[in-house]
């Protein structure tokens, strides 16, 4: 009986033994429950979102895991629920990002996958495209393609008869029909896209202008630039395209120096068709933190480019097809320039634009240079009279009553005046330097009207149809070409070799503003050394305060100020003797 008893013992025992195994194992089974990932896509703004987590044990037994250095992810559990709250701020920072946020409770584990879009919509490589009135295609690239999906591209009504569109992954080929009218032709082309992260309906336009047909097909030549930076192209007396050489610089689309051509009707510089026929120096870094420029090796003459006058930036570039600079360019009509011979086309002259300023004995002439939309003298002035305002009046010295601020001198002579070799040669080579009250002819600030900072002074001085920059148009300036050193030309005139910049910086005067190492009077007999690597500095009109006048030198514009008493370099800004248009 005994000996049953005990066997009844150990087979219970081991029944028990066996049972604690079989939970144990099914535990430890359990404890590695992966709920299926959740998904949360946002748009660039800051928002939340309310989620409903499938685990049974409440937030208040949660444990939450997401990578410290996202801090523009976060998230709020909600007490005594399966509940939480994820959070993102607004992103500006150019970019889609992506995070996750894992919640353990107990033996689950719920991972939530994060995706936030970037700021904007659909960047097209142009959103105004010119063609020309003959047959032809024009391509327009999607730049941020990957970030899209379900691509749509219309063009209005009305236009189907001369327009096609054929859409090919991140490309958008224009196809226009020639254009028999003697008047041009538009069309509004809507791209729609959806943000792949955000899903949201994003729209962009394109607005395309065919040139009108009937006109005069011109060839033109290259001129060498050597006397101008802008030459006009002529018909006899009628102008009828400009070409300059110039720095082209916009972030992320060109950073180079080109030879450009624009079309030129009724004396009115189209600066939203130019043709950009040869690329002299590029800079593949178009973040522009690099300053080296180099004859370019791949196919990109015969691109186009545009101006936003209004803010003196590039509004639509793309880059070109040539292997070879456009040395000839066929013009058929107001858009379409290009190498392609056009039968019938009409020869032109070409000749510099020169300011021609003619006061009192003196003759003076002056180069051109444009910079973005903006046009500057591209030399120092150089003049002893007054323009009309005040009737060609000669500007006195002012050396007799006050040797501390003469009215303008020559680079070590406080007599503007003197006729001494050394003084020629140095107002050839500098111009003269001028006081802030000589803008305007002025005796003192109450006289010129001037008290506040930022008020402006009269200019009677520069010559008919330029004017003396504001600040405001000086730092528009300075947004464009990105860094002031962009305007110097410092050479050792004993040598001709270039003292600044350093060694491996190819960007000196990449502008053609030529800014010469002048100087400035300090002092009446104190100049700024030529060593200096600021090396030149211009006035501007706008006042700082009642003693310092706002100036541009060859590292900033100075909106700090700078004393009126002395002597500085004037560069005067086009107003009215080039009319301009981007429309």
């Amino acid at each position: 009986m005994k000996k049953h008893m005990l066997k009844l013992m150990i087979l219970f025992l081991c029944g028990l033994t066996v049972m604690s195994c079989k939970k144990e194992s099914d535990l430890s089974n359990a404890d590695e429950i992966q709920l299926d990932d959740i998904s949360l896509n946002f748009n660039n703004g800051a928002q939340s979102q309310l989620l409903e987590i499938p685990i049974k044990e409440k937030s208040n037994d949660w444990h939450i895991y997401s990578p410290s250095q996202d801090t523009w992810l976060t998230q709020e559990i909600i007490p005594g629920r399966s509940s939480i709250y994820v959070y993102v701020d607004g992103n500006t920072s150019g970019e889609a990002r992506s995070s996750y946020i894992v919640i353990r409770s107990k033996n689950y584990t719920q991972k939530i996958n994060v995706q936030q879009d970037s700021e904007g919509g659909i960047n097209l490589s142009q959103t105004y495209v010119p063609v020309r009135y003959l047959n032809s295609t024009s391509t327009v690239s999607i730049n941020n393609y990957d970030e899209l999906t379900d691509i749509s591209v219309s063009a209005e009504e009305g236009t189907q008869d001369w327009l096609s569109i054929l859409t090919e992954n991140d490309k958008i080929n224009l196809n226009v029909k020639i254009n028999d009218l003697t008047s041009a032709r538009e069309a509004l082309i809507t791209v729609t896209a959806k943000r792949k992260i955000s899903g949201e309906t994003v729209t962009s336009f394109i607005n395309l202008y065919q040139g009108r047909g009937g006109m005069t097909p011109y060839v033109i030549d290259i001129p060498d630039f050597s006397t101008s930076n802008v030459y006009k192209v002529m018909d006899g007396t009628k102008q009828v395209a400009q070409i300059t050489k110039e720095f082209l610089r916009s972030v992320g689309l060109v950073n180079a120096q080109a030879i450009v051509i624009y079309p030129v009707e009724n004396d009115i510089v189209a600066l939203n068709k130019g043709y950009v026929a040869q690329i002299i120096l590029e800079n593949k870094d178009l973040t522009d933190a690099t300053f080296t420029y180099q004859t370019p090796i791949t196919a990109i003459h015969g691109g186009t480019v545009s101006f936003d006058i209004a803010n003196n930036k590039i509004s639509g570039y793309v880059a070109g097809t040539e292997a070879n600079p456009v040395a000839k360019v066929y013009m058929p009509g107001d858009v379409g320039m290009g190498p392609e011979e056009v039968p019938g086309s009409k020869t032109t002259t070409v000749e510099p634009h020169l300011i021609v300023d003619v006061r009192g004995t003196e003759r003076n002439e002056y180069p051109i240079v444009k910079i973005g939309a903006q046009y500057w003298m591209g030399k120092n002035l150089n003049t002893v009279y007054y323009n009309s305002n005040k009737s060609f009046a000669a500007i006195p010295t002012n050396i007799m009553s006050n040797t501390q601020v003469p009215n303008y001198s020559v680079y070590t002579f406080v007599n503007g005046a003197s006729t001494d070799p050394n003084a020629l040669l140095y107002r050839e080579r500098y111009g003269l330097y001028y006081s802030y009250l000589t803008i305007g002819g002025f005796a003192d600030n109450a006289q010129a009207g001037v008290s506040a900072e930022n008020d402006v002074i009269a200019d009677n001085i520069s010559p008919q149809g330029w004017i003396v920059p504001s600040v405001e148009e000086a730092l528009s300036l300075k947004a464009y070409i990105g860094t002031m050193a962009r305007l110097r030309k410092f050479i050792d005139y004993s040598t001709g070799q270039q003292i600044y910049p350093v060694a491996g910086r190819t960007d000196d005067n990449i502008t053609g503003f030529a800014a010469p190492n002048g100087s400035y009077r300090n002092g009446n007999t104190s100049w700024a050394g030529l060593g200096n690597p600021n090396g030149a500095w211009y006035l501007t009109r706008s006042l700082k305060d009642a003693n310092n006048v706002k100036i541009i030198h060859m590292n900033d514009v100075l909106n700090g100020g700078s004393a009126m008493t002395r002597n500085y370099s004037i560069r005067s800004l086009n107003t009215t003797s080039i009319q301009t248009s981007d429309n």
